[in-house]
């Protein structure tokens, strides 16, 4: 399986947040994909992630660099430690309100928070909401944004393409990625998603995606 093969995410987050010689923290870098990305953009670049696991694996992908097991609701963090302050992909795994505004104290002022979330009606979003429905979340954290100080700069919908080498490799990634066994029900629930995609080989699933920046309001430009 190849994620996002274009790598148009890494291109849109470095289109909202300028990294350069700026100190960057990621919250929820998972296994470390895009912070390998990331990395020799900015001056400093720190990764967490609450999984142990997750941040063992980012370890390897990520030599040298600052990854470390840590919880965007409680930044163990001084205040004003940085310049860019990167959600990827988690800002609704979490406690949104409490992740801004733990993310609002550590930033420095003319800094900016930028959020990459996914969008409930792409393709490879309704694929995973079969196993595990996150739409809720993904609504709760929106209404987390519009509910803070923050004051949102500018935001915009993009797609990329997950590549499948055929709908056994799919089922598979599901199965071990959401830790459940995968049965004909699941089967036939995504067919009537993705229809006769399933039969080609390779299988190539859009994801959409939304990203945005945000400063304090009031903030120097």
């Amino acid at each position: 399986m190849e994620e996002d093969s274009e790598c148009r995410t890494l291109d849109m987050i470095l289109k909202f947040a300028d990294v350069d010689g700026s100190e960057v923290l990621e919250i929820g870098c998972g296994d470390g994909r895009i912070t390998s990305q990331l990395m020799g953009k900015a001056k400093r670049l720190v990764a967490i992630d609450p999984d142990a696991e997750s941040i063992a694996e980012a370890a390897i992908h990520v030599r040298d660099g600052d990854v470390r097991i840590g919880s965007g609701e409680h930044l163990e963090f001084p205040s004003a430690s940085f310049d860019v302050i990167l959600f990827t992909l988690s800002l609704h795994h979490q406690d949104s309100r409490l992740a801004l505004r733990e993310a609002k104290r550590v930033l420095r002022d003319g800094g900016r928070i930028v959020i990459l979330e996914p969008v409930n009606d792409g393709e490879i979003e309704r694929v995973c909401n079969v196993l595990r429905d996150e739409s809720q979340a993904l609504e709760d954290a929106l209404h987390a944004i519009d509910a803070s100080d923050l004051e949102v700069e500018g935001s915009e919908v993009f797609y990329t393409k997950w590549v499948f080498e055929n709908k056994e490799e799919l089922y598979a990634w599901l199965s071990e990625y959401y830790q459940m066994p995968f049965d004909r029900d699941l089967a036939a629930r995504i067919g009537e998603i993705l229809g006769e995609k399933l039969e080609h080989q390779p299988i190539v699933v859009k994801d959409k995606m939304m990203i945005m920046s945000l400063r304090n309001r009031g903030a120097r430009p």
